[in-house]
């Protein structure tokens, strides 16, 4: 007796399932593709503006934690070299090595604003450059008990001309949508000024 052998090969309806399901994923690829090259080209953004940030806050640590005291006579008073307001700053600085300057260096940190965005310019000799681009609000601070104070606070202008701050506080808050600046919190190392 001979038995009947089931066809061999595909049915037409399983064939056209096949390309219905392989159509399906190739158009699903397509869609995901783009998202994944935005996602990491969103990523390396993201690592730019760390690195940008980073390098500020590396540059505003040193220049303002190693600030040296230079003292200037007026009169029979002696005044340090610094003065800082909510948007601006001036202070002696050593010199940023990799320009192989010598010798301390005036620094000025000033808020600028326009057309609704704040930036923080950092001038210095010949060079002044944007720390921070593009801002909704940049704002200094400082800390310290100055001589007619009993304790120690939070100012927005340092009062004392005869010493520096304890600490030195710069708040960034971004536009929507930005990597978030964490407070900058500086503690300014200098000793006394000299006699």
């Amino acid at each position: 007796m001979t038995g009947k052998h089931p066809p061999s090969g595909f049915t037409l309806i399983e064939l056209a399932v096949s390309l219905a399901l392989l159509g399906l994923m190739v158009s699903l690829i397509g869609l995901a593709l783009p998202l994944a090259l935005s996602g990491s080209e969103r990523s390396a953004a993201l690592s730019d503006e760390a690195g940008t940030i980073q390098s500020a806050h590396h540059l505003l640590r040193r220049q303002i934690g190693e600030m040296p005291v230079l003292v200037s006579l007026d009169g029979h008073n002696r005044n340090v070299v610094f003065s800082g307001a909510a948007d601006t700053m001036r202070f002696a600085a050593n010199p940023v090595a990799a320009r192989g300057d010598s010798g301390p260096q005036f620094v000025e940190l000033s808020v600028m604003v326009s057309d609704g965005a704040a930036r923080l310019v950092y001038a210095s000799g010949n060079e002044r450059r944007d720390l921070v681009a593009d801002a909704r609000t940049i704002r200094f601070s400082y800390f310290g008990r100055p001589e007619k104070q009993k304790d120690a606070a939070w100012l927005d202008i340092w009062p004392e001309a005869q010493r520096l701050p304890a600490l030195v506080r710069i708040q960034v808050q971004p536009e929507k949508g930005a990597m978030p600046w964490p407070d900058l919190i500086i503690a300014v190392m200098a000793g006394p000024p000299p006699p």
